[in-house]
């Protein structure tokens, strides 16, 4: 028999597991559990203060290359057009950091892949799973490169067991597999690839793999271009100097594109070169990825108005020498384009 203490107790841990199960109901409990609850509601609320104010870009991803760190999470951002959610790249994080920017994964309708290297898809099984598991999800297309469509496919295999196990035990019957889709884009030259009442989507392949690369295989490298009603915003996806991108991001209000520091990148350089005619990680680096200065010839060659630096590789998201690091990074971009330069970091609104 339980003491009245016990029975207090219990009667206590029952209160809020039905206090959690109803916060559950709004598909939000156990991604807030995690967050500071005031922090959580404080970006909410700036989230719909900006609903009706045109278009916001949210980095929600900084990081260059595979690799987990505490400093930033991986490739992903996220447009924001009349509460409208379109995401770019889903790294590893970016399904936190939706939630750490108090946007609501559930009315997310379109993502769309630059390619599939893991730095930008290992989030997207997490997001279509937990999608799935609130019970509240709105179907969602995935748009991308070749290969897109099976690896959408492959995320729902991934949650099979758990798909399995919920029908049964929870008695629902929605399968995942008819509310998401992959979507394989085919972009000889800059096309038109989605269109909404908000936004309209154009697409360009950019120089991410070589020709030799692409002989061997069916897949490739995107950059996307979004026109709204105030602005237009481009996503060079990860890509070394790309003419095609070049025209992708003519007159373009904002131009987030992919930089490495041009030492860093001599570094790479000499690594390749000591490594021989041999593949290696240094030789992709410094063949297939942007230099700070490249960014600079593209943004002034597409006369775009703002560059924003992104998928960085070895610099943090905060320090005492951050600063200095990032004027740095603007200097050298600086060389050729003389517009604004911003060094993006994780949480940053555009």
């Amino acid at each position: 028999m339980l003491t009245k203490p016990a029975v207090r107790s219990r009667r206590a841990l029952l209160k809020n597991v039905v206090t959690l199960v109803g916060l559950g109901a709004t598909g939000r409990i156990f991604p807030m559990v995690s967050f500071n609850l005031d922090a959580f509601a404080q970006a909410k609320t700036e989230s719909k203060r900006v609903e009706n104010k045109g278009s916001t870009v949210i980095l929600l991803g900084t990081q260059g290359g595979p690799g987990v760190t505490l400093g930033r999470s991986e490739t992903a951002s996220a447009l924001l057009v009349g509460g409208q959610i379109y995401l770019i790249d889903c790294g590893y994080g970016a399904l936190r950091a939706l939630i750490q920017a108090g946007l609501n994964y559930n009315d997310l309708s379109n993502v769309f892949l630059t390619h599939l290297h893991n730095d930008h898809t290992s989030d997207l099984a997490a997001l279509l799973s937990h999608k799935w598991t609130s019970g509240r999800a709105q179907p969602a297309t995935v748009h991308g490169p070749f290969g897109t469509a099976a690896l959408v496919e492959g995320a729902i295999a991934f949650f099979k067991a758990d798909t399995e196990i919920r029908i049964v035990d929870e008695g629902r019957t929605v399968r995942p597999e008819s509310l998401f889709h992959g979507h394989d884009l085919t972009v000889p030259a800059v096309t038109e690839v989605y269109r909404d009442e908000r936004v309209t989507v154009k697409a360009v392949e950019n120089t991410h793999f070589p020709e030799r690369a692409k002989k061997k295989m069916p897949y490739r490298s995107l950059a996307y271009r979004f026109d709204m009603a105030d602005r237009s915003v481009v996503f060079s996806g990860d890509t070394a100097y790309c003419q095609g991108l070049v025209e992708l991001a003519q007159n373009a209000d904002i131009f987030v594109c992919e930089a490495m520091d041009a030492a860093l990148h001599q570094q790479m350089e000499r690594a390749a070169k000591e490594a021989g005619n041999g593949e290696s990680i240094a030789r992709h680096v410094m063949e297939t990825h942007s230099t700070t200065e490249d960014v600079g010839r593209m943004a002034a060659e597409a006369k775009v108005k703002t560059v924003v630096l992104n998928h960085l590789v070895g610099v943090s998201n905060s320090g005492s020498g951050l600063e200095s690091v990032e004027s740095g990074l603007i200097a050298s971009v600086h060389k050729f384009f003389d517009g604004k330069v911003i060094v993006g970091r994780d949480q940053m609104r555009l």
